[in-house]
């Protein structure tokens, strides 16, 4: 009888553990929202703030809202972690501009990348890539078709604390980091946030910045068939210099 009971009790706990097991719900892996915005994949409307104690008045210190591309990697090794890579649009001018004066080590650090420090987000929801690998971009000296000479420059981007909020109400379409930014041995130090996806903002006929462009709703009576897109906990405004739908709150802006 002992036994019978020790072979029930051994099946019911079984039966519990199984049960239990069904019972929870899998922790989903980081997402990055990735989608075709702007000619481009996976833009975020970022905006930059400047650390405290930085001087606002240097060339370095002139950052400006634009697209700021992530994206996702998937590692090919199952034991080692994924990866994610950012690439602002102004980084994208620069070697558009400077093609011809790069070298190609300068034109493959453009792509900053970083491994994710856990495949699912920490308790904080969020998704962490503590460091990235940097970007140096130097522009060689080079004979300026008028005469003279064009003189060589550098640019650098340093990334780090990359942090994309993961939740099913915001899945991988917020993200805060830290930026240490150098531009011809100027440097500053950057807090940036971003949005998915990128809206443009600019009116047609004023051609300055509308807020109402960046509203999710549609407005009929407007004129506007179709919202922005834009997730509606996100509060948002038109930037008037990039004419983009930019966060004015923090990350997270919503639970």
């Amino acid at each position: 009888m002992k036994l019978r009971w020790m072979a029930i009790s051994g099946g019911l706990a079984a039966a519990v553990v199984t049960a239990g097991a069904c019972g929870s719900e899998p922790v989903a892996p980081c997402v990055v929202a990735r989608a075709v915005s702007d000619g481009s994949t996976g833009s975020f409307a970022a905006t930059y703030e400047l650390k405290a104690g930085q001087n606002p008045d240097l060339a370095c210190a002139q950052l400006k809202p634009e697209p700021l591309g992530l994206q996702k990697y998937f590692s090919q090794d199952p034991k080692a972690p994924d990866t994610v890579g950012v690439r602002s649009t102004r980084l994208g001018t620069l070697l558009q501009t400077f093609a011809s004066r790069l070298s190609e080590e300068s034109k493959a650090s453009a792509t900053a990348v970083g491994p994710f420090a856990s495949e699912t987000p920490g308790e904080d929801r969020f998704c962490t890539v503590p460091q990235l690998t940097p970007t140096r971009l130097e522009v060689t000296e080079a004979q300026d078709p008028d005469g003279g000479l064009l003189p060589a420059q550098e640019f650098g981007y340093a990334w780090n604390n990359l942090r994309i909020y993961n939740t099913p109400e915001i899945p991988g379409t917020q993200f805060t980091a830290d930026l240490v930014y150098t531009e011809n041995g100027c440097t500053a130090e950057y807090t940036v946030k971003g949005i998915w996806p990128v809206v443009k903002c600019q009116d047609s006929k004023t051609k300055g910045p509308s807020d109402a462009l960046c509203d999710p709703y549609a407005d009929y009576d407007a004129g506007r068939l179709r919202g922005s897109g834009i997730n509606p906990l996100f509060p948002v405004k038109c930037d008037p210099v990039a004419f983009i739908c930019v966060l004015t709150g923090e990350v997270p802006s919503a639970p």
